[in-house]
Formats: structure tokens, C-alpha cells, sequence
């Protein structure tokens, strides 16, 4: 399923390098990116979300691998509204932060 997601996510930005996606434990975050190894890894509490939440994350998670960057610039944001309207964009981002409160408390 992640790697489909993956792909997909990957398709709509352009991005062509390799990226693994790894599900461990994260003591801060639900997500975070290696620029070195390419790789997404993320907490188990992703698996608790809605399939487009899961997308959102890995979306903005690409992103950042493409940008190179983990500064949320203009053109970050540009990327992401490639997969999602800008409109969706914060309703998405309230829904996680709020599923994935009630699931860590």
C-alpha cells in the first residue's frame, strides 16, 4: 500500500530518485526524512490515518526530499499543491494533527 502511495506521490512532483519508506518508532513527529539515504520514515501512528492524511504525509515528506530542503518555502508549497488543492492543504494538515493527538494520548 505505501509503496503505491509512493509512487503515486512521486509521479505527481517529478520526483525520479529511489525512496525507501520505513515504519519505526519517532519521538517527535510523525514523519521524518533522510536527504542522505532517501528515506521516509515513519511513526506506526500513520497507519491510523485516512488514505489521503497518509498521502498529505508522504506528499509533503517528498517534497522535502526533492527540495532538498526542510524549509517550507513557496516553492515547497507549489509541489504539494501538485497532489493537493491549496484549499485541502490545511484541513489536512488539522485533521492529522488532531487524529494523531487522540491516538498518542
Amino acid at each position: 500500500m505505501l509503496e503505491e502511495y509512493v509512487e503515486y506521490i512521486k509521479e505527481r512532483i517529478g520526483y525520479k530518485s529511489d525512496i525507501e519508506v520505513r515504519i519505526r518508532h519517532l519521538k517527535a513527529s510523525i514523519a521524518k526524512t533522510s536527504f542522505k539515504d532517501g528515506v521516509i520514515t515513519l511513526d506506526p501512528v500513520v497507519r491510523e490515518l485516512e488514505k489521503d492524511e497518509v498521502l498529505y504525509v508522504l506528499a509533503h515528506e517528498i517534497t522535502h526530499l526533492k527540495s532538498g530542503t526542510l524549509c517550507h518555502t513557496q516553492s515547497f508549497w507549489k509541489e504539494i499543491e501538485k497532489v493537493f488543492p491549496k484549499e485541502m492543504i490545511e484541513n489536512l494538515e488539522k485533521r492529522i494533527i488532531e487524529r494523531v493527538g487522540r491516538i498518542w494520548h
